[in-house]
């Protein structure tokens, strides 16, 4: 009989937490049951039995805490719920392959108000620590923005804020301002190109020296910066100068996130990377990363994310150090559009319901979409029976877009 390990505890950062769940365990298995591993269920407190109900497991051996079992030691995590809420549509630029589809949608304040109302009413019953990225459109033009700052502060389930920005409007008193809020850990700025002509023809002409000027405001003032990459065709070139200007600049972190074709972006399926490009970008990344150079600047690479760990030969070596991650999807996060619509992943444009109407329980306990994406066996293609499953998973954004299937393979791996 299949053992399906069960852990009550959702981690700060879903992705490594699993990893470290499922190579326990299938280090463990054959200790006690001589099957294979076949699923790692990560849940929230006091909900086993309608999980058990939902995928099938009332005829399955299972341990509540296999942590606890002999030979298997375990630090349990801080619990953390990740919400990416768009207060706004509205921008001041349109970049090629933006997810939004500028629809200039936007809550009053009232209603934007209740939202953190709803998030920490959850959060105060899960008994969880949220992690909320604000975002838009672009989020300094948002004339709420200090409102929902100051709400999210005061509310002690509330743990970290972080900002997601092209940066182009960034000045020395905002910073000031955000530097007001002690929530506030991160500022994440988008950055397509290491020169002028790659950036600029992507997001807009003038953008790229804004966006720098921004970077630099934010580092005088001694907040955190992140750089998130969007790769594809167009900057693929880039990918070794803009390594060099994340260390030169001693940026806090670097993030690359592959193109997805959605919003304004879905006639961009031609431009996605081939699995062997990909494949060369991050094991390029990869070897940067693991220079002198490069761990002395500071920079950290966040890896902990689909496909990463194929770049590994020896996987667990890979695992230990944060490389290769699941998708929180259905485990650990939710996205929130500009009036309340919730969709699994901002990238996967299938709404789930509305926070102000259907509440957060409703949509994360009964939606027919989280509970085939929490049960790993439902993968096809490639995805499906992958070795490397416990540390990847694929992208169910590119697999939707891409062969019409959430749940089908990420066209992406090389593996």
């Amino acid at each position: 009989m299949a053992q399906v390990y069960i852990t009550r505890v959702v981690a700060e950062d879903i992705r490594l937490d699993f990893n470290t769940l499922a190579s326990t365990a299938r280090h463990h298995l054959q200790k006690f049951s001589g099957e294979q591993l076949q699923a790692v269920v990560i849940l929230f407190h006091g909900q086993e039995k309608l999980v058990k109900r939902r995928i099938g497991l009332d005829n399955c051996g299972y341990y509540k805490k296999f942590w606890l079992l002999k030979g298997i030691k375990m630090v349990e995590p801080r619990r953390e719920f990740y919400f990416q809420w768009h207060l706004t549509d509205k921008c001041n630029l349109q970049c090629q392959h933006c997810y939004q589809d500028n629809n200039n949608l936007e809550l009053n304040l009232t209603e934007k108000l209740k939202i953190v109302e709803v998030i920490t009413q959850a959060l105060r019953k899960w008994g969880m620590k949220g992690r909320v990225s604000l975002t838009g459109g672009e989020p300094f033009l948002d004339k709420d923005l200090y409102s929902v700052l100051s709400a999210l502060e005061s509310q002690p389930e509330i743990g970290q804020i972080n900002i997601l920005s092209n940066g182009t409007l960034i000045t020395t008193s905002l910073t000031q301002r955000l530097h007001e809020f002690k929530k506030i850990k991160e500022v994440q700025i988008s950055l397509d190109g290491a020169r002028q002509g790659t950036h600029d023809k992507i997001r807009g002409e003038g953008s790229f020296s804004r966006t720098l000027n921004g970077i630099d405001l934010l580092l005088e003032k001694g907040t955190a910066v992140t750089i998130m990459f969007t790769l594809w065709k167009e900057n693929i070139a880039e990918v070794p100068a803009l390594v060099d200007l994340v260390i030169e600049k001693k940026i806090n972190a670097f993030t690359v996130e592959r193109l997805v074709p959605c919003g304004n972006g879905r006639q961009l399926k031609d431009k996605i990377l081939a699995p062997n490009e990909l494949k060369k970008v991050y094991e390029y990344i990869n070897e940067r990363a693991e220079c002198e150079s490069f761990m002395s600047s500071g920079v950290r690479v966040r890896r902990s994310r689909p496909l990463w760990i194929n770049t590994c030969g020896d996987v667990e070596e890979g695992a230990s150090k944060g490389i290769g991650g699941f998708c929180p999807i259905g485990l650990s996060a939710l996205a929130i559009l500009p009036d309340g619509t919730v969709l699994p992943c901002r990238r996967l444009e299938i709404p789930l319901g509305n926070i102000l109407t259907d509440g957060l329980y409703k949509i994360w306990y009964t939606s027919e979409l989280l509970w085939r994406v929490r049960n790993k066996n439902n993968l096809k293609g490639k995805c499906n029976g992958c070795s490397n499953m416990p540390y990847c998973g694929g992208c169910r954004a590119i697999a939707y877009y891409l062969t019409g299937d959430y749940m089908g393979e990420d066209v992406q791996c090389w593996k």
